[in-house]
C-alpha cells in the first residue's frame, strides 16, 4: 500500500521569489530571517572523477533547502574546500570578504519533480521520496562558481516548507 502524501505549495512573497532569485549567499539570507541555521551534512562521497558532498540547510530544525556540492577532484581549491567544510555552510567560505570565488551568472532556476533528480539518488531515495509525492515541485537553483581554472557546481534544491520564513 502506497502511503499518501500531500502536496506541499510554495510560498507566493516576493522575499521568496528575492531570495530564489538572488546571486547572494542563501546562507546568509536564512540566518538573516531570525531563525536557527544549522547544516546536516549527508555524505561526502566520490562518484567517478567527482567529489560530493551533500547537506541540508535547517531553520529551527527544520529541513529547508538540500544541497549537492560537487567539484572535479583535479580542483585542487574546491575539492580542498568541500573535503573540510563538514558541517560549515558552504557559503560561508564562497561569499567571505576575501574570497575570489565568483558564482557565474547564469545561475539556472527551475521547478523540478523528484523524477528530474535521478542522477543524485542520495537526494530521491533517502530524503525526498518518503516524504512528499513523485509529481511535488521543488525549485532548484543549479549555480556554477569559478575560482582561477577551477570550478564547482552547487545545487540547491528548496523545500517547501520554507513557507514557514514567511508566516
Amino acid at each position: 500500500m502506497v502511503q499518501s502524501k500531500p502536496l506541499m505549495g510554495y510560498p507566493e512573497h516576493h522575499e521568496f521569489e528575492e531570495l530564489l532569485g538572488s546571486c547572494g549567499s542563501m546562507t546568509k539570507q536564512l540566518e538573516e530571517k531570525g531563525h536557527h541555521l544549522t547544516v546536516t551534512l549527508l555524505s561526502e562521497e566520490y562518484h567517478g572523477q567527482y567529489f560530493r558532498r551533500y547537506t541540508i540547510l535547517n531553520l529551527d530544525n527544520t529541513p529547508v533547502v538540500l544541497a549537492c556540492s560537487q567539484t572535479d577532484i583535479k580542483n585542487q581549491y574546491f575539492h580542498s574546500l568541500l573535503k573540510n567544510a563538514s558541517t560549515t555552510p558552504i557559503g560561508k567560505f564562497l561569499f567571505a570578504k576575501d574570497s575570489r570565488v565568483k558564482r557565474e551568472s547564469d545561475m539556472l532556476i527551475e521547478l523540478i519533480t523528484i523524477n528530474e533528480l535521478l542522477d543524485y539518488p542520495l537526494l530521491t531515495d533517502n530524503l525526498l521520496s518518503h516524504k512528499y509525492q513523485q509529481s511535488q515541485q521543488f525549485w532548484q537553483r543549479k549555480s556554477l562558481f569559478t575560482y582561477n581554472t577551477e570550478s564547482f557546481v552547487l545545487i540547491e534544491i528548496l523545500l517547501p516548507e520554507l513557507d514557514l520564513l514567511f508566516k
